[in-house]
Formats: C-alpha cells, sequence, structure tokens
C-alpha cells in the first residue's frame, strides 16, 4: 500500500497486524511509526505496551514473545522492529512464522531504510504475507503538497516559490526539509507567512558555501574546495545530500560546455540555477575540462553514492571525490 493508503487504514481501523515500511524516505517510515503509536496506544501507555528492538541485537522469539504480550491499557501492543534484515538467516525464517499467522492484540512494523525488491525468499514471502507500505521519495506536485502540510502543522503558510527553494537546497529529502521548516519557525515571527526571502537568509549561508565549493571544483582548486567541504560538513550538512547536489552542478558543466541544456539538472530533478545564475561564468569553467573527464567524474560520483549507501564513512568519502573531481584523475 502507498503511505497514504496506510493513512487510511488507521482512520478505518482496517490495518493488518504486520505492516513493512520499506523506502528510500526514512521520514515517512519515521512518521509511520509515530502515527501507529497515536492511533493504537492509550496515552500514557507507551511503557506498557510499546516496545522497540533492533534487528541486529533481538531475534525472532523476542520478537514474537513481545507481540503475543497481552497489552495492558490499551486495545493493541505496537512492536516495533527496526533494521531488521539484520536477523541471522535462522531468524528470518523463524519471523516468517511469525508473520503467517501473528497475534490480532498486537501490530509489528517491520521497518527497513531501503526498498525491499524480493531479491530473496525472505523478502519474497515477507512481502507477499505482511502488508508493505511504501516510503518512497516524493517528487513534483507531491513533495510540493507534502512541504506545505508540514509548513501547516508548524502553523505556518509557506508561499510556493519558497517551497521550491526549500525542496531544491535539500535535495527534497524531508528529513532536511522538517529540519529546516524548524529553524523557520523559530526565525520568522509568529504567525508570519514564510516567503523566499526568509528560506535563502535561513539556508542561505551554506547555499552559499556550496557554490563557492562548486567554484573551487570548478577551477580545481583541491585545497580551497577540501576546506570548504570540511565547513559544510561540519555546519550539518548530509555528504550524501552533498555529492546529489555537486552531482547537479557536474551535470550542469557538462551541458554548458556540450551547449545542450539551459543549466542542467541533478539526478534529483533539483535545479542547479538557483546556486549558478551566471550562465556566462559556467560556461567559461565548462570549457577547461575535455568530456572524457566529464565522463570520468559520473562515474566518480556514482562510487560516491554506492559506498554511502553500503556505509562506508562518508566524510573521507565525500573528501576522495572532491580531490578527483578537482585534480582531474580518473
Amino acid at each position: 500500500m502507498t503511505f497514504a493508503e496506510f493513512q487510511k487504514a488507521l482512520t478505518g481501523d482496517s490495518l493488518p497486524p504486520v505492516l513493512v515500511f520499506h523506502g528510500e524516505e526514512p521520514f515517512l517510515a519515521g512518521l509511520g511509526v509515530d502515527l501507529l503509536k497515536k492511533h493504537l496506544l492509550t496515552p500514557g501507555s507507551e511503557a506498557f505496551d510499546f516496545v522497540s528492538l533492533s534487528g541486529r541485537e533481538t531475534t525472532a522469539e523476542a520478537i514474537a514473545a513481545h507481540a503475543a504480550t497481552v497489552p495492558m491499557l490499551s486495545e493493541k501492543r505496537v512492536t516495533v522492529v527496526y533494521e531488521f534484515l539484520g536477523l541471522a538467516p535462522t531468524q528470518r525464517t523463524q519471523l516468517l512464522a511469525y508473520v503467517r499467522k501473528p497475534v490480532t492484540s498486537a501490530c509489528v512494523a517491520l521497518v527497513s531504510f531501503e526498498r525491499l525488491m524480493g531479491k530473496n525468499k525472505f523478502e519474497r514471502e515477507l512481502l507477499d504475507t505482511a502488508e508493505p507500505v511504501d516510503c518512497s521519495r516524493a517528487s513534483g506536485k507531491q513533495l510540493v503538497a507534502i512541504v506545505k502540510r508540514m509548513s501547516e502543522k508548524r502553523g505556518r503558510e509557506i508561499e510556493d516559490e519558497a517551497v521550491s527553494a526549500l525542496v531544491d537546497w535539500t535535495d527534497g529529502r524531508l528529513n532536511s526539509i522538517a529540519n529546516e521548516l524548524d529553524k523557520l519557525d523559530c526565525f520568522a515571527p509568529e504567525g508570519s507567512l514564510i516567503g523566499l526571502s526568509e528560506v535563502e537568509t535561513v539556508v542561505g549561508a551554506r547555499t552559499s558555501g556550496l557554490r563557492d565549493l562548486a567554484l573551487a571544483i570548478g577551477e580545481r582548486e583541491t585545497g580551497k574546495a577540501l576546506t570548504l567541504l570540511d565547513e559544510l560538513a561540519d555546519g550539518g550538512m548530509d555528504e550524501a545530500q552533498l555529492v546529489s547536489r555537486l552531482y547537479g552542478f557536474w551535470i550542469a558543466l557538462w551541458l554548458a560546455r556540450t551547449g545542450s541544456g539551459g543549466g542542467g539538472r541533478g539526478y534529483a530533478g533539483g535545479s542547479y540555477d538557483r546556486l549558478w545564475s551566471n550562465r556566462g561564468e559556467l560556461v567559461e569553467m565548462a570549457r577547461g575540462r575535455t568530456s572524457r573527464e566529464y565522463a570520468h567524474g559520473v562515474g566518480r560520483f556514482y562510487r560516491a553514492d554506492v559506498d554511502i549507501r553500503r556505509g562506508m564513512p562518508p566524510r573521507p568519502t565525500v573528501g576522495l571525490l572532491v580531490y578527483e573531481l578537482t585534480a582531474g584523475t580518473s
């Protein structure tokens, strides 16, 4: 089911006993758990009727035992298992035994911050037997609507142009957007409309730093680029987001060199034009590299993205990427 269908199931009292939250947007999975607790637990009963477990530290027997415990103050007991793919193969088999015959007095939520593709027997049977909840990254009009709802829940209206800027500068990641909305809520006068100027003021410092980093990469200033990278990362910018935004800049350079495109778009769909409005400057930098070098650069971005997803330390991974882009090594 989609996340919207999950929300309808909550209000319609038709919630399945085992849910699998999976997808690339951890914010939605976390929101799903919060909604389960809100709708299924009696206020004040969390200490008795809720448990949170990690698949890397628990067993299938423990999961089943917690779920089978009779709720004390709520109608249903809620058992959440994060990183359930960390269970040993034998434990996965036992978990499937519970999923086939779950208790009706509990709701078990299995949470994965990556998409299950049914690549093995365990994943296929789990997706067929339990109820999967799609936590994909939103985009386009859906993402704009979500951001507006997030702002409204904070008692704020936000202009469309401000939403677009916020989405661009956060790469559309809901966790990052939520953090920026919290800052905007503190910054802007209570009850005031959030406009583009407020977003530029709150997010602008990092945006300026990102532009300076891109400029240093474009002009092959390795030392300056690595220093700026450290400043941005120390300031709280997510390394995976840096890779995405710099990829947008790299493609913008490539398109500027070939003359095919107006400003370049990153693979997440965010325009780089907000950070680089001087197209003449972009074209001038773009001419200093060969098509072969741009192609090699795309491969480096792919490698960095995969390494971060595999759990490699993000800071040195992005540092190596920046070094390779400025130095021009293949």
